[in-house]
Parts: C-alpha cells; sequence; structure tokens
C-alpha cells in the first residue's frame, strides 16, 4: 500500500513539473513575441530618424557602363587558354623561338 502512494507520488511530481516546463515554453514564447515586437518598432523609429536612408540616388550612366566593363572582363578571364610548353627526352623545358 505505501508503495502506491510513493508511485502515486511520484507521477504526481513529475505531472507538475511537466505542467511547469509548457507553462515556461509558453512565456518564453510570448516573451521573445514581445521582444521582437519591441525591437522593431526601435527599428523603425531610428530607420525614420536618419535622413536620407531610405532615399538613394539614381544609378549614373557612366557608372552603369562601368560596372558592365567590368562584369564582362571578369567572365572573359575566368576561361583562360592553356599554353603547352614542350619538353626535350630530358624532360626539361624547351626554349620557345
Amino acid at each position: 500500500m505505501e508503495t502506491l502512494y510513493i508511485i502515486g507520488t511520484i507521477i504526481l511530481g513529475f505531472g507538475v513539473v511537466f505542467k511547469l516546463l509548457i507553462d515556461l515554453g509558453h512565456k518564453i514564447e510570448d516573451g521573445l513575441v514581445e521582444l521582437d515586437e519591441k525591437l522593431a518598432m526601435a527599428i523603425r523609429s531610428v530607420v525614420e530618424k536618419i535622413p536620407g536612408l531610405g532615399e538613394s540616388e539614381p544609378i549614373n550612366p557612366i557608372q552603369m557602363a562601368i560596372g558592365q566593363l567590368i562584369a564582362n572582363m571578369s567572365q572573359q578571364n575566368q576561361q583562360p587558354q592553356m599554353k603547352v610548353i614542350q619538353r626535350d627526352e630530358k624532360g626539361l623545358f624547351v626554349k620557345e623561338d
């Protein structure tokens, strides 16, 4: 009979601990949502106070042309041509004329 009381107490204890862990998880989740909302409001207010942060100038056509030129140059250099250097019967490199 004593063992039933002990087992019942242990099961009740595990149930209470499980319930407390679930409640703690919900509190942490609610706190994270609240923190996220406050952080978003703070970032929004900072962005609104800084002049010119959201505004940008249109791209200059000369800058755009230079950017395209650099992009084309980098694509051409990615496939260099291989040069075969001849060797003699001793395995030494042969001088080209």
